[in-house]
């Protein structure tokens, strides 16, 4: 009868320690719903047609978003390339991220696949 408390006991004790690991390695995760993605911030129109991108283009993209042409981030990994939309409550944009066109950021937010497209919401960032 002692060896069946003590297995129950020591049982109760893995499935305690199993229990608070998960729930740290969750929170450790932070938001599930959150994505971050790191790599060059560029306009759709000049990147998608020709390619063209980095610092020496950054004027020239910084304008085009101004007029609308979407921004996207290129991940540095997978060469995707994620459509940045305003993060929540936001209708546009900051002007402070189309500021940092041509260089590597690091965007944050939800990551929406539709088809072969990749859109990510632009929560919060960080210019690298």
């Amino acid at each position: 009868m002692n060896a069946v408390i003590h297995w129950r006991r020591s049982a109760s004790i893995a499935l305690l320690l199993l229990t608070a690991g998960a729930f740290l390695a969750h929170r450790s995760m932070g938001d599930p719903s959150q994505t971050a993605i790191t790599g060059e911030l560029v306009e759709t129109y000049c990147w998608g047609k020709v390619r063209v991108g980095g610092p020496a283009h950054a004027q020239c993209a910084i304008q085009c978003a101004k007029r609308g042409i979407p921004v996207a981030v290129i991940d540095e990994k997978t060469r995707k390339d994620f459509v940045l939309l305003p993060g929540k409550h936001e209708a546009t944009l900051s002007p402070k991220l189309i500021a940092a066109m041509g260089k590597k950021v690091t965007i944050r937010g939800e990551l929406v696949k539709r088809g072969q497209n990749y859109y990510l919401t632009a929560d919060s960032w960080t210019v690298k």
